[in-house]
């Protein structure tokens, strides 16, 4: 169990998320994550920040809480906040954890900092970890993955550092430990007197790591660290794509970012070869080949997408015909595909009228889609100018111009081969029954795939209802040219649907 405690109410000995999930073949093992704050200090408005900073962390934060923690290799300056924290531990750990110290300071490390006498935040309920029954531990791989040392200022982004080590060691899993580093910054000479209140400590370096997971700053020495020497191909598409903080958590007085092919060349000096059986550690956690491609070679990004690719509703809320809706599903089997396909028969049978009558209907969707489109099709980085010109849209009228802004800010989500999406389905609908062909959606995909025809909504949605109820003949009594023939006319006639077996119906 975890809950939420401020960042200026931990204490020592709670136990503090340093890792986050991980994309692994083996199961999370219990207390996975969390580390114990062994030594922890306020510093009241940090002197080491940089006063000309725009970040909104670094300009906010009037106290910073720093936290050295078991098994870390470099104490962390915390981003301002809330923090999930553990409430049981197992009993074995809590023992081990508080006899087996990793950092034996007792002063302040940090210029500014002071030992907190007591907590001035309330803390709730949380009393801190108690002993909870043992939970089983996972089964010990094999063996861990393979690593290297080298020094912390030769680290770069992209690299797997170990950041905690866990009681019990030999039930770690495979590549527990390990997070990617997403941003590195360097501080040498008179401007580690800024930072530390013993400069002699950093041996020469101070490098500042946002890795994957942590939330806040850690900050290494010059020591020897580890790193993985081949991560797991899948977990690192993962973390790559979904960047935790892609720079510092905080600006520094006098932090230099290191030049990446300077770095890469340190890292050559020490990265050995990787064993052969490296990547069989990590039996894919992907069902189909299809599925493990989109997710090491798609992009994740706005592209146009024919409305005749993406999924039929599974469920309009508040929609002015929910009601008909749910009326003709009761005619389907039941399931999510089938209640996605009474959509579409739905979606069939309205009429011009009784499109303009929703809301969701009444913009010129055919601009509002393409007004989105221009503006996401243009690199912002290179022309901030001509970006923010199509930002503000105003060919478009006030309303329509509201939803293209929309569009812009609050996407349509569908990954490539999804069978629904998210966060669109009224909107969607709206650009169907527009005629739109070109539907701006966010996701992940493959470029260059290729993706259905446009076709004509009214025509896509009745073929759907057809092929369906083909389908759904040809699993009852086998294929045949009947069914192509009697197919269409369960389609049109659902009176003629009852007659079927159904799978939802209960006997008498």
């Amino acid at each position: 169990m975890t809950a939420p405690c401020l960042d200026e109410a931990l204490q020592v000995g709670d136990y503090l998320p340093v890792a986050t999930y991980r994309v692994t073949p083996e199961d999370h093992r219990p207390g996975e994550g969390y580390a114990r704050i062994e030594w922890l200090e306020h510093i009241h408005a940090p002197s080491f920040f940089d006063p000309d900073s725009t970040d909104l962390y670094t300009k906010m934060a009037d106290t910073l809480v720093a936290v050295c923690c078991q098994g870390l290799p470099g104490p962390v300056l915390l981003r301002p906040g809330d923090h999930r924290v553990l409430t049981e531990v197992d009993p074995e750990r809590l023992a081990w954890d508080a006899a087996h110290p990793t950092w034996s300071t007792n002063a302040p490390v940090f210029v500014g900092g002071r030992v907190p006498q007591e907590v001035h935040w309330g803390r709730g309920d949380l009393a801190g970890p108690a002993g909870a029954v043992p939970k089983k531990a996972g089964v010990p791989p094999a063996r861990r993955a393979a690593f290297f040392t080298k020094p912390a200022s030769a680290l770069r982004v992209g690299d797997y550092l170990q950041t905690h080590v866990r009681f019990p060691e030999h039930d770690m899993g495979i590549d527990e430990g390990y997070q990617r580093v997403e941003w590195i910054g360097h501080l040498t000479g008179e401007q580690l007197a800024g930072l530390l209140t013993d400069p002699a400590w950093a041996n020469g370096t101070i490098t500042l790591v946002t890795v994957h997971g942590l939330g806040g700053m850690l900050v290494l020495p010059e020591k020897d660290v580890h790193v993985l020497v081949q991560p797991n191909v899948e977990r690192a598409g993962s973390d790559k794509e979904e960047i935790w903080h892609g720079g510092p958590h905080f600006e520094l007085v006098g932090v230099v970012d290191p030049d990446p092919d300077v770095q890469h060349a340190k890292d050559a000096d020490y990265r050995p070869v990787a064993p052969d059986d490296e990547a069989d550690l990590y039996p894919t956690v992907f069902s189909t080949p299809e599925s493990r491609t989109l997710h090491l070679e798609g992009v994740t990004a706005v592209r146009a997408v024919p409305a005749a690719a993406l999924p039929w509703p599974h469920g309009l809320f508040k929609c002015e015909y929910a009601q008909r809706g749910k009326r003709i599903a009761r005619t389907y089997p039941g399931g999510h595909h089938e209640n996605q396909t009474a959509h579409a028969e739905l979606f069939a049978e309205l009429t011009e009228k009784e499109f303009a009558a929703c809301p969701y209907h009444q913009g010129d969707w055919q601009a509002i889609a393409e007004a989105t489109l221009a503006y996401t099709e243009v690199d912002e980085d290179a022309e901030p100018e001509r970006a923010g010109e199509l930002y503000e849209m105003e060919h478009l009228s006030p309303r329509d111009r509201e939803w293209a802004q929309a569009m812009v800010a609050d996407h349509i989500w569908w990954d490539e081969g999804d069978t629904s999406l998210t966060n669109g389905q009224h909107r969607l609908c709206a650009m169907r029954a527009a005629g739109v062909v070109r539907v701006p959606v966010y996701g992940r995909h493959l470029p260059g795939n290729q993706l259905p025809d446009a076709t004509d909504a009214q025509e896509h949605a009745r073929r759907t209802v057809e092929t369906y109820w083909i389908g759904r003949l040809t699993e009852l009594w086998g294929s045949g040219p009947w069914t192509d023939r009697l197919g269409p006319l369960l389609a049109r006639h659902r009176i003629l649907r009852w007659a079927l077996p159904r799978p939802d119906r209960r006997p008498e």
